[in-house]
């Protein structure tokens, strides 16, 4: 045996109370698609006493935690290297639920992840917190109004709740507590942009106000 092996037990066992059965230490390990590779086997506890109604493994809060979920994909428009000074900069993402499959006490675990609440840090000392994933133009669902010029960045975390069913156990069972992911999006220039009134187009009148060929001269 060695020591990534789920049945290496070399720890003691537990002294237990009349009526509660040791448990043997805990290792688990993760993947993302049924049909992808396993992680390494992880060590997460040396082993616990249990009652008679602790048949079926729990998945706790810190096991999903240590999921390898996937952040969701942060959008932003205009879709550009830039954004405007007190027009809204509109932010949307995927909602969807995630499903991945873990191994615990040897029990083939699937887990729902749900993104349950998205926090924007707009980069400019402001933050928005909402459950709404937003929506693409035209929509306006979750927008920001930046103030000044400059450049900043934005940062989505996202806060997931889940559920779980152990192989053989038909029932879907909440996880208790939450996780996070982040991620964090290219950095934006914000700029003050003018409007001119002209009487034909740059193609017409490159040298006009605005225009390649006014910044050039």
């Amino acid at each position: 045996m060695t020591p990534g092996d789920p049945t290496c037990f070399g720890f003691g066992a537990p002294v237990c109370e009349e009526g509660e059965t040791p448990r043997a230490p805990r290792w688990t390990r993760s993947r993302v698609l049924p049909s992808g590779a396993w992680s390494e086997w992880s060590l997460q506890d040396y082993g616990a006493c249990v009652g008679p109604d602790a048949a079926v493994p729990v998945l706790t809060a810190e096991d999903f935690r240590r999921l390898p979920l996937p952040a969701p994909t942060l959008h932003v428009q205009p879709d550009g290297d830039w954004v405007l000074v007190n027009v809204e900069t509109i932010v949307y993402t995927d909602p969807s639920p995630v499903t991945l499959t873990t191994d615990l006490l040897g029990h083939e675990v699937t887990v729902e992840a749900t993104p349950r609440e998205f926090t924007y840090d707009w980069g400019d000392g402001h933050s928005t917190t909402t459950r709404d994933a937003g929506r693409p133009y035209p929509a306006l669902d979750v927008v920001h109004r930046y103030e000044q010029p400059g450049r900043v960045a934005i940062t989505l975390t996202t806060q997931w709740t889940g559920r779980y069913r152990v192989a053989g156990d038909p029932q879907w069972r909440d996880v208790t507590g939450t996780a996070q992911t982040s991620v964090t999006g290219p950095a934006l220039d914000v700029e003050e942009r003018t409007s001119r009134l002209v009487s034909g187009t740059c193609r017409q009148t490159p040298d006009a106000p605005g225009c390649a060929g006014a910044a050039a001269g």
